[in-house]
């Protein structure tokens, strides 16, 4: 097939390509899944210290961020808005949620599945602004294909009750997969073989402290134990040493019986530091810094730079992926010529760099006004197109 007519087909939604995806399911029969998000969700989750860490900072930091509301003005020049329905609506999306709490859960499912969903209450069939809006469990979710749009719907399943959504009615924000057509790839999927490394070794150093809490060691005997002696041997072993409460208790001992402790081995020394780097690879793999989860050295200018960091490479991208799917998705419902964007410059972390880029502008004397405003985020504005010289550098100039 010729590139021309691929595109012809996408602009008449009647892909070749989609039409191949969907011909060997039944009509309206949904995708499922191939990941099973119980087991994500526990055991990198509520089991992984590291992991859970990981994705609480950044739906706590993408939660926090302002958001503002602009009016695109014939002149192609941006009015912001301090009220507007939109706006209350992100204020508080549900009678049960806040912004904040909406956003967290949001970003939570998001890195926990690949997937996260929205679903818009309040407009029917398009009539009507959206009251209210809900973040749904991805693993309950399935998607439903199309052979002309891709996307049919959505169906929700819950006790063996099934509720269907029209795509319209449902934002689908996912992470991109190389393998699967209609869901995101979960990075705790990735991360899952350091993951399941750490959680091993917990479990195992917690084992060691309930069943011994002393270091390892051996009795040793010059001549053999009778079983019963065995048996009662390790009957008061387990009496006088096993417990956090009998930690460091001394042991008693009988006839020719030596207590020999063993020291950690180099091997030992290895196992230890390979959890130290699956612990790494985890945070690598959300692109988070280290000294924010507590594996590197957190004084207080390490911390400041990665809490930079954070905005910068996970934080930033992530909102970016919000705003463009509200703005397809929501925005329109309100009105036309509205654009709904997240606040920057009320990133307290990036306030550094967003003043040394101001700074950079004003003193740059060869840029247009409205070229400054774009290196700042702002449209252009009639008559900026001239050149603005430094008033106070050119009077310096003419005085020397």
């Amino acid at each position: 097939m010729k590139i021309i007519d691929w595109f012809n087909n996408i602009q008449k939604k009647e892909s070749a390509v989609t039409r191949a995806m969907t011909l060997w399911l039944p009509a309206g029969q949904g995708v499922s899944s191939k990941t099973d998000y119980a087991s994500l969700a526990q055991e990198g989750f509520t089991q992984n210290s590291v992991v859970f860490s990981c994705i609480k900072e950044i739906a706590s930091a993408s939660a926090g961020v302002p958001w503002v509301l602009f009016q695109q003005l014939p002149g192609g020049e941006r009015r912001e808005m301090s009220q507007h329905p939109l706006l209350d609506l992100i204020a508080r999306p549900n009678p049960l949620q806040g912004k904040f709490e909406f956003v967290e859960s949001l970003v939570c499912h998001l890195y926990l599945s690949g997937n996260t969903y929205m679903e818009s209450v309040g407009s029917l069939n398009g009539v009507g602004l959206p009251q209210e809006l809900y973040v749904l469990r991805p693993d309950r979710m399935k998607v439903i294909p199309d052979a002309i749009h891709y996307v049919a719907g959505y169906e929700y399943t819950v006790s063996g009750q099934k509720v269907e959504f029209p795509r319209d009615q449902i934002l689908h924000l996912k992470l991109f997969n190389p393998l699967d057509d209609w869901y995101g790839l979960s990075p705790v999927q990735v991360a899952a073989l350091a993951i399941d490394k750490l959680n091993s070794g917990d479990k195992w150093n917690a084992s060691l402290l309930q069943n011994a809490a002393v270091p390892s060691g051996a009795l040793t005997c010059k001549q053999r134990l009778t079983d019963d002696q065995f048996d009662r041997l390790k009957t008061e072993m387990r009496r006088q040493i096993q417990g956090v409460s009998n930690a460091r208790e001394p042991l008693l001992l009988e006839q020719d019986l030596e207590w020999k402790e063993l020291g950690i081995s180099p091997k030992d020394m290895d196992w230890i530091e390979g959890l130290k780097m699956s612990a790494l690879q985890v945070a690598q793999v959300f692109n988070v810094p280290p000294e924010l989860v507590g594996l590197g050295p957190a004084t207080y200018q390490n911390r400041k730079e990665a809490r930079k960091a954070l905005y910068t490479e996970v934080v930033c991208p992530f909102l970016n992926r919000l705003r463009d799917g509200l703005n397809n998705w929501l925005v329109p419902a309100f009105g036309e010529n509205l654009f709904l964007d997240y606040d920057k410059d009320g990133i307290e972390a990036l306030s550094e760099d967003q003043e040394a880029l101001w700074n950079r502008v004003n003193q740059s004397e060869f840029l247009t006004v409205n070229e400054k405003r774009r290196m700042v985020g702002f449209d252009d504005v009639s008559g900026g197109d001239t050149i603005s010289f430094n008033r106070q550098s050119n009077s310096g100039s003419e005085s020397s």
